[in-house]
């Protein structure tokens, strides 16, 4: 046997050593596999898991709500909706209504200009009623309360338009029975002078040659009128009294007579009478004779002589 000197330490290359040595190896890289999952499956709460997206909504799922609404405790007023309003038409001249009211509180309904309405005359913006004061044939002022205008109100007489003639203008009777202002021709009446209410009544009769008159009722007792009139003669001698100097010029069959002085007349009047057509009445003497057509009961048979 022989004994050799130690040497260098060697690995053991027998075969049992090397199986230990791979079997380990498994074994240590298997442990350390476990440990990193380990570790990863501990840190997993920091990092969100990836879920796959759900399905996407359709149109109309999307358009219903995911709920029931909720009710609130206190009702909710609905928003008031912007109305617009018409202006109020504001009435024209010319236009006319009947008073549906009081003579003291008039209410307008619009109706035809027939006698008996009010047509308006006039119209001023806001103002107060008195601004209808002074306005021709303006007897009624009418506030319509809206804030617009202020209407001036004529009252179309029942008894016709005569009831606005002023002093100077003249007077027909109409077949229909009214009066109506006229251009002054003989046989029309002539107004002297008007009066409201009873003013006037015994003061017609201070008129020179006032020989007529017409007594209207108005809408309120206040605006009944009186007209103090006298007719329109062809000539003076239809207001000539009995010694009255006239002077005569024309034809015999077209003679004008015209107040003159004594010293410049040519022609007295020695009579009259109101009967149309009194030839007899005259006895001799000249004569003029005349009749209204309005008022027939206007007419006359004068008489006169030369001087």
């Amino acid at each position: 046997m022989t004994n050799a000197p130690d040497g260098p330490d060697q690995a053991d290359d027998s075969p049992g050593s090397r199986l230990f040595g791979k079997v380990g190896m498994a074994i240590v890289i298997e442990v350390l596999a476990g440990l990193v999952i380990g570790f990863l499956a501990l840190g997993g709460d920091d990092k969100p898991i990836y879920e796959p997206p759900a399905p996407s909504e359709s149109a109309y799922d999307q358009a219903l709500p995911d709920e029931e609404p909720s009710q609130s405790p206190f009702p909710i007023e609905p928003e008031a909706e912007e109305t617009t309003t018409d202006a109020v038409a504001v009435p024209e001249v010319g236009e006319c209504f009947t008073n549906e009211g009081s003579t003291d509180v008039f209410e307008l309904e619009s109706t035809g200009c027939d006698p008996g309405a009010f047509e308006v005359v006039d119209v001023y913006d806001g103002g107060d009623t008195d601004d209808c004061e002074g306005v021709p044939r303006s007897l009624f002022s009418h506030d319509p309360g809206d804030g617009g205008a202020i209407l001036c109100l004529s009252y179309l007489h029942p008894w016709g338009d005569a009831y606005y003639a002023e002093p100077g203008e003249c007077v027909t009777l109409l077949d229909d029975g009214t009066y109506a202002i006229t251009d002054c021709e003989p046989g029309d009446y002539q107004v002297l002078e008007r009066f409201w209410g009873e003013e006037g009544t015994y003061e017609c009769s201070e008129w020179e040659y006032y020989n007529g008159s017409v007594d209207f009722p108005g809408y309120i007792d206040e605006q009944d009128l009186l007209l103090c009139m006298r007719i329109v003669y062809p000539d003076d001698i239809g207001f000539a009294g009995v010694d009255t100097c006239l002077y005569a010029s024309g034809s015999d069959d077209d003679m004008h007579f015209a107040f003159a002085d004594c010293s410049q007349s040519n022609v007295y009047v020695t009579g009259r009478t109101s009967d149309y057509e009194a030839y007899d009445f005259c006895d001799g003497y000249g004569w003029a004779t005349w009749r209204s057509t309005a008022f027939p009961d206007h007419a006359y048979t004068v008489c006169w002589a030369w001087l």
